[in-house]
């Protein structure tokens, strides 16, 4: 996937970081390009941005596990059936850490 198809706060992080990288290889040449929104064809800003997707989307899942986890009624006993966490025990995490879709069922 090419960076044009990546948010644009993804992208301008991955510039600012593979800029940053080329300044300390001594190639301003190249950082400068990559700042100014050019260069999506350099390796350092596709494997930046495939890195940074792949942190991205795992900061993601853990961030909707922890909202599951932390919406009061998900904790309610009162719930026909009982607490979402007793039925739950724990799933939703670890489909999160295995990156995983966070409401998948076992199969």
């Amino acid at each position: 996937m090419t960076a044009m198809n990546k948010s644009t706060e993804l992208i301008d992080t991955a510039r600012n970081i593979v800029a940053i990288t080329l300044r300390a290889s001594g190639r301003e040449d190249l950082a400068k390009m990559v700042l100014q929104g050019a260069g999506d064809d350099l390796p350092e800003l596709s494997a930046t941005v495939a890195a940074l997707t792949d942190l991205y989307g795992q900061h993601a899942r853990l961030k909707q596990a922890l909202q599951f986890y932390a919406d009061e009624s998900c904790w309610d006993d009162d719930l026909p059936g009982g607490a979402l966490t007793i039925h739950d025990r724990g799933d939703v995490a670890r489909n999160a850490l295995l990156g995983r879709d966070i409401f998948r069922h076992r199969d």
